[in-house]
């Protein structure tokens, strides 16, 4: 069995500097649904779009609140699975925050 999944909207994200986790919104349906939720895909990458933030940084001196600056797309994309011509989301998939921080699919 696989452990790797499509990721859908409402997935728990985790970042390795915040205190917290937050949702994944996917803002537009690429028109295919798993269990009636929408899913992802690497463009759903945008904060303060597709995700808030994570609490509070400890990357931060002194800690503050989270502002994801997040540049480029999900990472480990698997380039054979696409909707409307965009990499499939899946739980693999790594974000890089230029504040120092990873983001993960923490939970499906």
């Amino acid at each position: 069995m696989s452990d790797k999944f499509e990721v859908t909207e409402g997935v728990t994200l985790k970042c390795s500097m915040g205190s917290c986790g937050c949702c994944l919104k996917v803002s537009a349906n690429h028109g295919r649904e798993a269990e009636g939720k929408k899913l992802a895909t690497v463009m759903d990458y945008k904060p303060g779009i597709n995700f808030t933030c994570f609490g509070t940084c400890s990357r931060m001196t002194p800690p503050q609140p989270c502002v994801p600056v997040v540049l480029i797309p999900w990472l480990m994309k698997d380039k054979e699975h696409k909707i409307n011509g965009e990499a499939v989301l899946y739980n693999t998939s790594v974000l890089s925050c230029l504040c120092g921080g990873v983001i993960r699919i923490d939970s499906l």
